[in-house]
């Protein structure tokens, strides 16, 4: 079978059966019962700060630079504002529907009629609003009264109950 496959295969395998070389002394069961009592609570160690000095002195010196840059920013732009003359908008033009309102406004309303109604404009309500079967049912009652008008100048008395 090894010869079967090239040799290369194997010098790249990254896993071996091998055993590794270790950098720590591999404690026995007693020894680790000895170091650490059964049932017992222990607190376990913790990774603690990173004490790579200059790289942490060099965060720190470029995050108050930043936070002095930040600082000084605001001031100026605080002193702009304060020495900038008072800035006044121009006023808006005024928006379709306030103009229709201005208009609407403006616009003279109707002035009332006089009330001199004679007895016959009382009894007949005005033409214009009046629908069209009204006005039939009107000019039918002046008909009807038209007729009877005529019937009691010729005497006919007897027609008079009917109509």
């Amino acid at each position: 079978n090894a010869s079967s496959r090239p040799c290369f295969l194997l010098l790249q395998l990254a896993y071996s059966r091998k055993a590794r070389p270790v950098e720590y002394r591999p404690y026995s069961e007693k020894e680790y019962k000895a170091q650490y009592a059964l049932g017992e609570y222990y607190e376990l160690g913790k990774l603690g700060p990173d004490l790579d000095v200059n790289e942490l002195n060099e965060k720190r010196q470029r995050q108050e630079r930043i936070r002095a840059y930040a600082e000084a920013v605001r001031h100026e732009n605080k002193n702009l504002i304060a020495m900038a003359p008072e800035r006044r908008d121009k006023p808006k033009p005024p928006s379709k529907r306030e103009k229709a309102i201005e208009f609407a406004r403006k616009v003279p309303r109707p002035k009332l009629r006089a009330a001199q109604e004679t007895s016959e404009e009382k009894s007949e309500p005005e033409e214009e609003q009046v629908t069209e079967l009204q006005l039939l049912a009107l000019r039918h009652k002046r008909d009807k009264d038209l007729v009877m008008a005529i019937k009691r100048d010729l005497g006919m008395k007897a027609y008079e109950e009917d109509v």
